[in-house]
């Protein structure tokens, strides 16, 4: 593996599926810092062609590894597990998310949806309705690569040796945490030559993995310095100067 610093863009992208009646109508891509709207606006991100849903309906947003769902005009009725929004809220792809008849999931369609031929016209109730399976081009389809692990599998890092805050912090539900000398890091770990940006913690294929960037400080895996990204196991100690962190 090559010494350089990774793109982090390879681990904060999602996929996500639009369905009604259990029949998949399209599906598209967030990324980290990215803003979708979705509606049914032709200027919208994500284009749905139905009377039924809004011109710009909603927002989902992906900042710091996490989802962030708002609406936009209040005609559809957004619910999260049954539940009406009123503000912008953190989504995860264990909520149950409606749209009036529709549904937003994340994660890309499973097999019998990806079976499906691409829907141009079909009649719900009375209503034909057509619906554009075509996205802007910020909003490509492509093979998501930032999965959480399963649920029952909690992790954390526990600051056993020097300097650093929080002295404990679970990973539950973020996919990214940053590591440095940076105030807006999750874990701050203050001293000279410590990167503002040291180290990511990251999510990929259900495991998590060290992706060190580059700085003056090394870092180290289990007393090794390591300059490419490691796979994480329960009880790996990571090392940045005198701060060691537990993977638990």
């Amino acid at each position: 593996m090559q010494d350089e610093t990774i793109n982090l863009e390879d681990y904060t992208k999602s996929d996500w599926t639009i369905l009604c009646d259990d029949q998949m109508i399209t599906s598209f891509t967030t990324h980290e810092g990215s803003k979708l709207i979705i509606g049914s606006s032709p200027d919208a991100d994500v284009v749905i062609d139905n009377p039924a849903i809004s011109g710009h309906c909603f927002s989902l947003e992906l900042r710091d590894g996490r989802h962030y769902l708002a609406e936009l005009e209040v005609s559809n009725g957004i619910t999260v597990n049954g539940k009406k929004i009123t503000s912008k809220v953190v989504v995860t792809e264990k909520d149950v998310i409606s749209i009036g008849k529709f549904s937003l999931l994340e994660k890309a369609a499973d097999e019998q949806h990806a079976a499906l031929p691409k829907i141009t016209a079909m009649a719900i109730g009375d209503d034909a309705t057509a619906f554009a399976t075509s996205l802007h081009p910020q909003a490509a389809i492509q093979p998501s690569q930032a999965t959480l692990p399963a649920a029952d599998e909690i992790y954390g890092l526990t600051v056993i040796e020097g300097e650093a805050a929080p002295n404990t912090l679970s990973l539950a539900g973020k996919n990214r945490i940053k590591i440095g000398q940076d105030p807006a890091s999750d874990l701050i770990i203050p001293g000279w030559f410590v990167g503002k940006t040291q180290c990511y913690v990251v999510s990929k294929k259900d495991k998590y993995y060290i992706v060190p960037q580059l700085s003056w400080a090394n870092t180290r895996l289990n007393d090794v310095i390591i300059k490419g990204e490691r796979l994480l196991r329960k009880g790996d100690t990571i090392q940045i100067k005198n701060v060691k962190i537990r993977f638990s």
